[in-house]
């Protein structure tokens, strides 16, 4: 009569030969997915372990050319305006200052050839202003009544 093993179909082998069913024998078999996750994970734990160990941490950008968080939205007015101008539209940096703050919005005309002008920051997004492109004061004061802020300007100057 032929030997039969658990968990095995009936063979006429003895039960030590090995079960090609299953890649451990008493185990269900593990699936290519997994292993790789496993394999990605035991990776980027070694690349993360030894760049700790071996890289001093370096800025993204150094704080003179960025700031600190409060300036944070300099570089974002940068950027913005930048990538308007990219696309064609009219825009600049828009830095103002009153007692005690400072901040920089993006202002541009869009659509450019009915010039309606915009001011962009991170927080309001863009807001509809009614003011005269080339004074920036004057922008500056419409930007911060359509926001509904009361704070005073004492300088705003573009960049």
């Amino acid at each position: 009569m032929p030997a039969v093993c658990p968990g095995s179909p009936l063979s006429d082998a003895s039960c030590a030969t090995p079960d090609k069913t299953r890649l451990h024998r008493g185990s269900p078999a593990l699936s290519a997915p997994y292993l790789v996750f496993a394999k990605c994970l035991l990776v980027s734990s070694l690349l993360a372990v030894s760049g700790c160990v071996t890289n001093e941490s370096a800025p993204v950008a150094s704080d003179d050319v960025i700031g600190d968080y409060d300036n944070a939205c300099l570089p974002e007015a940068v950027m913005m305006a930048q990538a308007l101008r990219r696309h064609g539209i009219k825009a600049r940096v828009l830095i103002m200052s009153g007692d005690g703050w400072s901040h920089a919005v993006t202002a541009y005309q869009y659509p450019t050839e009915k010039g309606r002008i915009w001011c962009w920051d991170s927080d309001e997004q863009s807001v509809p202003v009614s003011a005269r492109w080339s004074d920036s004061e004057n922008l500056a004061r419409a930007w911060l009544r359509a926001c509904r802020r009361e704070d005073d300007i004492v300088h705003a100057r573009f960049e």
